[in-house]
């Protein structure tokens, strides 16, 4: 492999860009990505994600964002920490920074976890902590359509329902798989053609795990010859599962009257007992999801809910407690079902409000917390985004004065990328704002108008578009 940088014009990169800008441009089923947004693409070094790693590296340039790939070295063969100077030596083709870290998966295993199970957990806290360190809006892992036609077969393997056929989600928080539409063919000569060399993972290779078979075994059987016909129908699947999952959690979310309380999520536990008994693990999974447990409860858990609240004597409230596992219960009160997880409490946060008189900075004692807004020529780390400051274009002079509070109820802002208006708190739940923390952010305002929430977004009219000075907020915090 040669030194020279990849050209970013070489056609295979254009064609990785169709699909690429249809989904962070287009996004149906995708995410809006903008200029100062930042993405860290999960970087084995392998087909798959130098693939990624070509197109996002021109899409970036083209809608200046940032951009970084992440490597983990999982140290669960002898050649990983080759492979990891190899990803590396491609990163710096590419042009793209790397971050590479080395964690002992056998080590960190947790029983009675698998070995593939433990690598990718362990592979997407370290693609978190990467995300949140650099303070990039997405994670980009390199899924492709293979995967995900492998992906419904092992699910209907072990019995998945609709939730489980519909696959690889599209996006997922702030992760997102934008390839989930290419075949894996097309990804490979992509990276052929631009003479690179990527590296193999022989755990791919390890028929012992699931994926592996019906990658190499299954898969090749059931296709007779037309394979990339049979991943385009499981594919096509997925999509369909997807499409019916959602309406069916639209039509319960109404029905149920479906709502964020303290800690927690709740429903009206008499619409919940009056469901259809087929109706009830949906039902329940939609809690889970909107709660932010990772696993729904399981089938006994769900029998033991619903024998508490089947007969509670008329006209009044059953007394519910049930566990339904990972330190998540379920309680009613009142009227409401509601699940939290337990040892999990929220600290109140009083309402606060300030007025800060600029160029200068205040004190919130109700956070422990200092945010400080000042003038300052425009800098490259204003497009990247960053965790505790902002470059903001602010329609301000020196003597005027804006405003920092928390969140009330209502709130809304445009977020930077995006098509329009949205909700803070729907924003704050794609970015994985722990509930306890939402209180805790002093929002930047101007007027009326939310200019920044640290950590997290700048309302897109406020964003940098050419000034050659800019207002620089910053945040000091104890807490975070």
């Amino acid at each position: 492999m040669g030194s020279s940088p990849v050209t970013a014009t070489n056609s295979f990169v254009m064609d990785l860009l169709v699909p690429l800008q249809s989904f962070f441009r287009d996004f149906p089923d995708g995410a809006p990505l903008g200029r100062g947004d930042g993405v860290v693409v999960a970087f084995s070094g392998g087909p798959d994600s130098t693939a990624l790693l070509l197109g996002m590296a021109r899409l970036a340039e083209r809608l200046g964002c940032g951009l970084a790939a992440a490597h983990l070295d999982h140290g669960m063969d002898a050649g990983s920490a080759e492979r990891a100077r190899e990803a590396a030596r491609l990163a710096a083709r590419i042009g793209v920074p790397l971050i590479a870290e080395r964690r002992e998966v056998p080590a960190l295993r947790r029983p009675p976890e698998s070995p593939e199970a433990a690598a990718r957990r362990v592979r997407y806290e370290m693609l978190e902590e990467v995300r949140r360190r650099l303070g990039a809006r997405y994670i980009a892992t390199a899924h492709h359509r293979d995967d995900q036609a492998e992906t419904v077969l092992l699910r209907l393997l072990f019995g998945s329902g609709l939730e489980g056929l519909a696959g690889i989600r599209p996006v997922r928080g702030p992760l997102v798989r934008p390839l989930l539409s290419v075949p894996r063919a097309a990804l490979r000569a992509a990276v052929a053609q631009a003479g690179l060399s990527p590296v193999e993972d022989p755990t791919n290779a390890d028929l012992g795990a699931p994926r592996n078979r019906v990658r190499h075994r299954l898969l090749p059987e059931l296709a007779e010859g037309d394979r990339d016909g049979l991943a385009s129908r499981l594919a096509r699947l997925a999509g369909r599962a997807r499409g019916a999952g959602a309406a069916l959690d639209r039509g319960l979310a109404g029905r149920l009257a479906v709502r964020e309380v303290e800690g927690g999520v709740a429903a009206d536990w008499r619409a919940l007992r009056d469901l259809p008994s087929g109706l009830l693990p949906f039902a329940l999974s939609l809690l889970h999801r909107r709660a932010g447990a990772p696993y729904p409860a399981g089938g006994p858990a769900r029998g033991e809910l619903r024998r508490q609240i089947a007969g509670p004597i008329a006209g009044k409230t059953p007394r519910v407690a049930c566990d339904c596992g990972d330190g998540w219960l379920w309680t009613v009160e009142e009227d409401l079902l509601i699940l939290r997880r337990l040892g999990v409490e929220r600290e109140r946060v009083p309402h606060f409000t300030y007025t800060l008189e600029i160029p200068g900075e205040l004190e919130i004692p109700e956070i422990g917390a200092r945010i400080g807004l000042r003038r300052r020529p425009v800098e490259p780390w204003m497009f990247e985004g960053s965790p505790r400051r902002a470059g903001l274009a602010l329609p301000l002079k020196p003597g005027d004065r804006v405003t920092v509070r928390n969140r009330r109820p209502g709130d809304r802002l445009h977020p930077l990328g995006s098509s329009g208006s949205r909700k803070l708190k729907e924003v704050l739940v794609d970015h994985r704002v722990p509930r306890g923390q939402r209180e805790r952010l002093p929002l930047l305002c101007v007027g009326e108008r939310i200019a920044w929430v640290p950590g997290v977004t700048i309302d897109h009219g406020f964003r940098i578009t050419g000034e050659a000075a800019a207002w620089v907020a910053t945040w000091e915090s104890e807490t975070r």
